[in-house]
């Protein structure tokens, strides 16, 4: 290499590596759309003109800055750069799309402020270590005037190569066109009006029936046999649901756990602003548990799972649980790890048993509330548990391998079921049938067969990972399906209705109507949100100003994109949705309550 080119050299190899490095990265995810080779572009032009500017200005000779100190401010530069391109593109190797600070705060754990500030610091100690290294041993005479005109004239080619891919895009293509940004325009939207009739109109009084809430993990509607899975995995449960009431279009409000149960539990949408969630903790807020113990129940909550996982602990309320168990409260968990360490639902059911064993000893009806886990990842079970075995149960890298997802899966759902008969049975042998309630339903929804190329949950918003079971045994009434769409901000409003209990101030949810618009959110390293009004369901991509439509009764599979340059009026309708939320919790305005058009939109009543 040329010494005196030097400072040509090094900027023009970085730029040239970085652009090497993004269309590898693009082969490896292996997603050539429109979006992808734009920024292969986008981010080429970008990488010259930022080096070459970095170089045309410290390359100059002003007498205030001295040599050595522009050398090792050129250095500097170039390695962070290099440093932060890289780190980018990792994140969009994991996560498929370009990072941005609700992906870093994902995938560094948004909550951990602790780690986060050490990792902080170490990558600055080390790149602090490498910028000296290499100001040490790269050795660069003084530029002379040559390289300076061929920095520029490679900054002036690569500016105007960068404008031109920018123009090509604004005018053309469109990639990156906000969808709607005006709050203006969102707040003067004019929305549909409702109707009310309610999908409930029995007149059925109950006197303080005991009540039984069981939350699964991570369970489409489409595994449990009475929505019709062919496999017998949930005997105990299908029989429940062909004497109760069942849901077969009731979505959850998210697809990942720290949103979905507090919410479910709680009746309002655990989203405040545009980064991943973290708890508000003076925010109005009720749970079910509350409800009762208001009128004297006696209340339990036993849970296999850890609430400190993304600070749910910090959103919950246990101040009117008698008694509350989660895998921490023992200081002994079975498996897992962080802040994940949960207990094996066997452990979690006889805790729940034992306890009722004893309060129904007392004069006082009682609510338990009981949450199973084994049918999350890694799906974890006792061994004599396994009735299916098509497959093997080799793990690679602790992720499981396709062929044996579904068999691994129906084992712990099996196994979670038999824990669901024991409470059954309990109720039948101590006659208390006739006199409990129960509930059951799932946080959230799982994709075993990556429908959208996405498995499991919490990274899309497609009906696989939202729609749920969601059933309802009350004594003296008759087995019922409803078909019409509901959403889990409504279950446990319609529930403490049904039982006379006025709907708290604190709720957003009400009792469930036909044609109310279901919305929906997952904030992971994704920031997406959607709403279905009618049979329109509308997914906006928050990260990268997407938007998709579909007709879900013609459509149920989410196949078929429709215009979303139609369905304006969805758009925007979604949009005030997502403004109402973060606007309340943004200016705290459960401290100053004044009835405006988003209180009545999102139903904040406080």
């Amino acid at each position: 290499m040329n010494p005196k080119l030097k400072h040509i050299w090094i900027p023009l190899f970085i730029s040239v590596t970085l652009s090497i490095i993004t269309i590898i990265a693009t082969y490896i995810f292996d997603d050539w759309s429109i979006r992808h080779i734009y920024n292969i572009f986008f981010f080429t032009f970008f990488n010259f003109t930022v080096l070459f500017l970095n170089t045309s200005i410290l390359t100059k000779h002003p007498k205030f800055l001295k040599a050595e100190i522009r050398k090792f401010l050129r250095m500097a530069f170039k390695i962070i750069y290099s440093t932060i391109y890289l780190i980018a593109t990792i994140s969009f190797l994991k996560t498929g799309q370009i990072a941005r600070t609700q992906t870093i705060l994902f995938l560094s754990g948004a909550n951990n402020f602790k780690i986060n500030a050490i990792v902080t610091v170490l990558i600055t100690i080390i790149l602090i270590f490498t910028i000296l290294l290499f100001h040490k041993k790269i050795h660069l005479p003084e530029p002379e005037k040559e390289d300076r005109k061929i920095a520029k004239k490679i900054l002036y080619i690569s500016l105007v190569l960068l404008m031109i891919t920018i123009l090509i895009n604004s005018f053309y293509l469109k990639i990156n066109e906000e969808l709607i940004g005006d709050s203006e325009a969102l707040i003067n939207y004019e929305e549909d009006t409702l109707l009310l009739k309610s999908v409930f109109a029995k007149n059925v009084t109950f006197n303080k029936p005991n009540v039984i809430f069981i939350l699964l993990e991570a369970i489409s509607d489409e595994q449990i046999g009475a929505y019709g899975y062919k496999r017998n995995v949930t005997p105990n449960i299908d029989k429940l649901a062909n004497q109760s009431i069942i849901f077969t279009n009731a979505y959850a409000t998210s697809t990942h756990s720290d949103y979905a149960q507090p919410g479910l539990l709680s009746s309002r949408y655990i989203y405040s602003n545009k980064y991943h969630n973290i708890p508000i903790e003076d925010s109005p807020r009720k749970f079910i548990w509350d409800i009762f113990k208001e009128d004297n129940y006696t209340t339990g909550y036993y849970s296999s799972q850890d609430d400190k996982w993304q600070n749910m602990n910090k959103y919950f309320n246990y101040e009117n649980l008698d008694n509350f168990s989660y895998s921490r409260t023992d200081g002994k968990m079975d498996y897992g790890s962080g802040l994940a360490q949960k207990d094996y639902d066997h452990k979690t059911a006889d805790l729940a048993i034992e306890w009722m064993n004893e309060t129904i000893k007392k004069p006082n009806p009682f609510f338990m509330y009981v949450n199973f886990q084994a049918t999350h990842l890694p799906r974890s079970y006792p061994k004599e548990y396994s009735y299916f075995e098509s497959g093997t149960k080799e793990k690679i890298l602790g992720i499981i391998t396709k062929d044996n997802d579904q068999d691994l899966y129906d084992n712990a759902l099996r196994y979670v079921d038999i824990q669901v008969g024991k409470i059954l049975d309990f109720l039948e042998e101590n006659n208390l049938t006739n006199n409990t309630i129960i509930a059951i339903t799932s946080d959230h929804g799982e994709d075993l067969k990556n429908r959208h190329g996405i498995s499991n949950h919490g990274k899309s918003i497609y009906n696989e990972e939202l729609i749920v079971p969601a059933i309802i045994s009350i004594p003296g009434i008759e087995h019922e399906i409803v078909e019409e769409k509901v959403s889990h901000i409504d279950f446990v409003p319609t529930l403490i209705q049904m039982l006379g209990y006025p709907i708290p101030k604190e709720f957003q949810g009400d009792i469930m109507r036909k044609n109310r618009s279901i919305f929906f959110v997952a904030q992971s390293h994704k920031y997406l949100i959607g709403m279905i009004t009618n049979n329109t369901k509308v997914i906006l991509d928050m990260n990268r100003d997407l938007s998709e439509v579909y007709d879900i009764e013609k459509d149920p599979e989410e196949l078929k994109e429709l215009n979303s340059k139609k369905y304006s009026n969805e758009i925007t309708k979604l949009l005030l949705w997502s403004y109402c939320q973060k606007n309340y919790y943004e200016k705290e305005s459960w401290k100053t309550y004044s009835q405006d058009r988003c209180s009545k939109n999102n139903n904040f009543k406080i």
